[in-house]
């Protein structure tokens, strides 16, 4: 048997596996999981990076690489779970496209496929663009993408209304791509439709970005939602071994976990997690209301599961903690992500 996936590469294509386990700790886990993404057959096959201990870094840097799930590697009985929750799903079956075209404007061929494959896999029609010009093109043609992505390489935050004017498409939302921490605050009024996306964030950022702006805020929630990443414990309710995830996002009264072994459907639960901007860690329960795993729902968001928090049943401490971290997160002017004019 071959030491390394790029070692079998024609035995894998053959295999077409339902997941492919790969060592999360490699320098090589970006190379791997790019090798996988660029062959057809494998581009739906779910990644799960396996690494050595619980450390937020090792999961967000395996999601930011492309990887679908993080598992610790000694956690076997999570591996076959994994495998057991994806025998009705087929990796060579695309997914149906059914949330509108998107654009892709970026100079790294891996990043391009990176973003493109989530984009895909939620049920975009995808199409990719050189240069600026290509842009304008596009956005005057009879069918224009209904979403653009592009690099700050090419359009800077403040200049995406160039395109639009020239291709008469003003409405036309963009996400840009930067290697610039700094962000617009929430009062800048020269920003319409646009949302702004680290290069180092995991490319599923981009994906939450995507559906906030082509909705213009219209999904009704009871608090907003922020993109935060960190480890989280999660159990049924009064069962002893806990399972392990990264949030993806949070609200006041709820929050979203990456993972590819969620709880079982109306399951009530008990959830440990670091909030924002505080080392303590907190328990919270409530009950799991919807879960997402690949052949066993339409992927719009990536596999996982939303717990909502049920305030009456949470340790009051805890609770309080929790939300005074929320809102802390949500005063600061980077957490608007996206950006439009009413």
């Amino acid at each position: 048997m071959s030491r390394s996936i790029l070692e079998s590469r024609e035995e894998l294509i053959r295999l077409r596996p339902k997941c492919i386990c790969v060592d999360g700790d490699s320098a090589e886990l970006a190379k791997t999981t790019n090798w996988i993404r660029e062959h057809a057959s494998l581009f739906s096959t779910p990644v799960i990076a396996m690494v050595s201990c619980l450390r937020d870094s090792s999961f967000v840097e395996a999601y930011r690489h492309g990887a679908d799930d993080v598992i610790v590697r000694t956690n076997i009985g999570g591996v076959t779970r994994r495998i057991a929750n994806l025998q009705s799903f087929d990796p060579t079956i695309r997914p149906p496209i059914n949330k509108g075209r998107v654009l892709i404007s970026y100079p790294s061929d891996e990043y391009r496929r990176l973003i493109g494959r989530v984009l895909r896999n939620a049920g975009f029609d995808v199409q990719f663009a050189v240069g600026a010009d290509e842009i304008v093109e596009a956005m005057a043609s009879e069918m224009p993408p209904e979403l653009v992505v592009v690099s700050d390489e090419l359009l800077s935050i403040y200049e995406v209304d160039g395109p639009r004017q020239l291709a008469r498409a003003t409405k036309t939302p963009f996400i840009v791509v930067t290697s610039n921490t700094a962000t617009p605050t929430k009062q800048d009024p020269t920003l319409d439709a646009v949302a702004i996306v680290a290069r180092t964030a995991p490319p599923d950022h981009l994906l939450f970005l995507a559906n906030d702006l082509l909705t213009r805020g219209g999904h009704q929630r009871q608090s907003p939602r922020y993109l935060f990443d960190t480890i989280c414990s999660f159990r049924t309710e009064g069962a002893f071994s806990p399972e392990y995830g990264l949030t993806y996002n949070l609200s006041e009264t709820g929050i979203y976990v990456r993972t590819l072994d969620p709880p079982p459907s109306d399951a009530r639960l008990w959830l440990e997690l670091r909030p924002p901007g505080f080392t303590e860690t907190v328990h919270l329960r409530g009950k799991l209301v919807w879960r997402a795993i690949p052949g066993q729902s339409a992927l719009t968001t990536p596999p996982g599961f939303g717990l909502q928090i049920e305030a009456d049943s949470s340790p009051a401490r805890d609770l309080q903690l929790y939300r005074r971290a929320y809102y802390r997160l949500a005063a600061v002017p980077h957490q608007l992500a996206v950006s439009w004019r009413p």
